[in-house]
C-alpha cells in the first residue's frame, strides 16, 4: 500500500507543477486578452473639466491664470486680428504689431492682446458693445504701457455679446493712432 501511495504522490505533485505553470498561460490566452481589453475599454471614461467661469462670471479675470486662454479638447480659443501701423489702421508708415480680440468657447469670454515689435507707448481696451463692461491694460484705462515685455493683455469681459478691442498708440508723447477689432 505504501508503494501505491508513493506512485500516486509523484504523479499528483507533477500534475500540480504543470497546473501552476499552465494556469497563468491559460489566463493570458487570446480569449482572456479580448475579455480584459473589452472590460478595460468600458471602464475608461473621458474626464470633463468644468470651466473656471462663464460669460459674465469671467468679468475681470485673467484669461491665462483661469485657463480660459488655453486651447484644449474642451476649449477652442479663436481670435480676430488687425495690424497696427504707425500711419494708422489703414496702413502706411511702419508695421509695428497686431491687436487681437480673443474668445474662449468654454468660458464664453473675450480679452484683448497686443504684440508689438518695439516698445511703443500703448493702451489696450476691450469692451462689450451696449454695456458698461470694460477692461484695460494698464488697468486704469488712462495711462500707457511703455515696457518691452509683449504680449500685453486685458482681463476678460462677457463674450456672449459683441466685443470691441482697441489699442491706442502714443507716438512722440501724444495719442496718435487707434485701431479696433470686433468679435
Amino acid at each position: 500500500m505504501l508503494f501505491l501511495k508513493r506512485h500516486l504522490i509523484i504523479p499528483l505533485s507533477f500534475l500540480l507543477v504543470v497546473l501552476a505553470i499552465l494556469f497563468p498561460a491559460l489566463l493570458s490566452s487570446p480569449a482572456a486578452h479580448a475579455q480584459a481589453r473589452t472590460s478595460s475599454n468600458q471602464s475608461v471614461q473621458p474626464h470633463y473639466y468644468p470651466p473656471p467661469c462663464q460669460g459674465a462670471e469671467c468679468y475681470g479675470d485673467d484669461p491665462y491664470t483661469t485657463t480660459c486662454g488655453k486651447s484644449s479638447a474642451n476649449n477652442s480659443v479663436t481670435l480676430t486680428a488687425v495690424d497696427i501701423w504707425t500711419g494708422g489702421p489703414q496702413g502706411g508708415g511702419t508695421w509695428i504689431g497686431q491687436l487681437y480680440n480673443y474668445y474662449s468657447t468654454l468660458c464664453q469670454a473675450n480679452w484683448a492682446v497686443v504684440w508689438l515689435n518695439a516698445p511703443y507707448a500703448i493702451s489696450i481696451r476691450i469692451s462689450t458693445v451696449g454695456s458698461s463692461e470694460r477692461q484695460c491694460y494698464p488697468e486704469n484705462c488712462t495711462s500707457y504701457y511703455t515696457g518691452k515685455a509683449f504680449p500685453a493683455w486685458t482681463n476678460m469681459v462677457d463674450g456672449n455679446f459683441l466685443t470691441t478691442a482697441c489699442a491706442s498708440l502714443a507716438i512722440w508723447g501724444s495719442l496718435s493712432r487707434q485701431v479696433c477689432v470686433n468679435q
